[in-house]
């Protein structure tokens, strides 16, 4: 195959060690040696495992060669958010007051499950500190750019920033990484990846740093769909949803009209719309309707305070206040939002948002997917943000609204990228179906993959 082995997709490249066409050795060090071309880029990477990775590669080569080759991703190189636990290194999650941690004495149980199933690990990617932003901006370890824009830095998406980077850039052929308000769709929408955000609790979290683990959810991002579909399946130990013959024909989706479409910017909003008439020409029943829950959400939050803020707070508070002037300002800020929250509060956002939930999951019986721009804006330029804190705090506002709303009422959702804004800049098209719906989610997500491609819905893939 003449295309470069960092700009296919996983499941390609995996096709091609089974098929004994690549030698997994040699991948890694392909991608081992991009890494270090990029000068070891601790914005990307805060911590490269070479050693484990060419262990990993050598195993996965002896498997190729005597028949033993685990599944479709054996001997491809991937990479983890540094908040997921490999044995023996410090996890992290880019924060200066969590480097004195204890190395950890075993791997994350989704990575254990990734090493079992052959994937090769390549090292642990940069986020926001304590993965509590949207942008990706991180001084204290730097902050990795957006590469589609050569005239102006750009915010990557957070808070798995370096994991979408890496995937990118050509520096892994997948990643992994948490979504908590949308820590692995912003970027990968920013980013033109696709971005599979799990329901909570579909993956387990042991070995996984928590930001508020009742809203945090595991998840991938990938080239395309399929390679989505293949990730989930190693990390649930189960057999890939079968995409075969997945279409758009008769396919219910719901334009929710209310707080998911409003604020947008004027481009990122035209070009997810001429995405949504390309899934109705592929024969997608598209309807608008009124979606009151979403605003009902928006609106409670105003009430009673800030959803993530709230739990998040009651996690780190002890660990952020022993050291605060350590830790990131914006991020401090959002943590502390909590601090005087009342319990009549607190209670009050719970309740009323799993009220809101049920209503919600009722309302899309019959829906196949309600459909949104990922993110109201495509990628700020970065200085003002740093320099200005009421442009940080309005921009991250932006980025995290949409896709915040499908953490705290319970939704599994799939970005797909479906073009770019006047700026030249990729935008994100979202679906968002009920819990646990992951299966019909992918099916529908490859059939609009293909149909923004150009064809016609109805992708034969892996």
């Amino acid at each position: 195959m003449n295309q470069p082995w960092h700009e296919m997709s996983a499941l390609a490249l995996g096709r091609e060690i089974g098929a004994g066409v690549i030698d997994p050795v040699d991948l890694c060090t392909h991608f081992l040696e991009r890494i270090k071309n990029a000068g070891n880029d601790t914005s990307i990477y805060l911590k490269v495992l070479p050693e484990r990775a060419r262990a990993e590669a050598e195993a996965a080569r002896d498997r190729a060669r005597s028949g033993l080759w685990r599944g479709p991703l054996d001997g491809v190189p991937v990479s983890w958010k540094d908040l997921f636990d490999t044995a023996g290194d410090t996890t992290t999650a880019a924060s200066p007051i969590l480097r004195q941690r204890k190395p950890a004495a075993t791997d994350a149980e989704v990575v254990r499950r990734a090493t079992r199933a052959g994937l090769v690990c390549l090292g642990k990617t940069n986020l926001t500190e304590l993965a509590f932003s949207g942008l990706g901006i991180n001084p204290a370890t730097g902050t990795p750019v957006n590469p589609f824009d050569d005239e102006h830095a750009r915010a990557p998406g957070g808070s798995s920033s370096g994991a979408a980077i890496s995937v990118v850039r050509g520096l892994a052929a997948a990643a992994v990484g948490s979504d908590t308000g949308g820590s692995v769709r912003i970027p990968a929408a920013w980013n033109r990846l696709v971005g599979l955000k799990t329901t909570n609790g579909l993956l387990p979290t042991e070995g996984m740093l928590p930001l508020a683990p009742s809203l945090d959810s595991i998840g991938t991002i990938t080239r395309d769909v399929a390679d989505a579909n293949a990730m989930l399946a190693v990390l649930r130990e189960s057999k890939p949803v079968d995409l075969t013959g997945a279409s758009l024909r008769q396919r219910r989706l719901v334009i929710a009209e209310g707080a998911l479409w409003r604020d947008l910017d004027p481009s990122v909003e035209e070009t997810v719309r001429v995405a949504i008439g390309k899934l109705a020409a592929a024969g997608a029943d598209v309807v608008m309707e009124p979606v009151d829950e979403f605003a009902e959400a928006v609106a409670l939050v105003g009430s009673h305070g800030p959803y993530v803020a709230v739990e998040g707070y009651a996690v780190w508070r002890d660990t952020i206040e022993a050291d605060a002037k350590r830790v990131y300002r914006h991020v401090r800020d959002r943590f502390r939002a909590a601090k005087n929250i009342s319990s009549y509060d607190a209670g009050r956002l719970r309740l009323g948002m799993a009220e809101i939930a049920r209503n919600l999951d009722s309302r899309m019986v019959g829906c196949d997917a309600m459909l949104s721009p990922t993110v109201a804006i495509s990628a700020p330029v970065l200085a003002p943000l740093v320099d200005e804190p009421e442009r940080y705090i309005k921009a991250n506002l932006k980025a995290l609204l949409n896709t915040t709303l499908g953490n705290v009422l319970g939704l599994t959702a799939l970005t797909v990228p479906c073009g770019k804004d006047d700026k030249g800049l990729p935008v994100g098209l979202m679906l968002m179906t009920r819990a646990n719906q992951e299966a019909a989610l992918l099916r529908l997500g490859i059939a609009a993959e293909r149909a923004l491609e150009g064809g016609q819905g109805g992708r034969q893939d892996d």
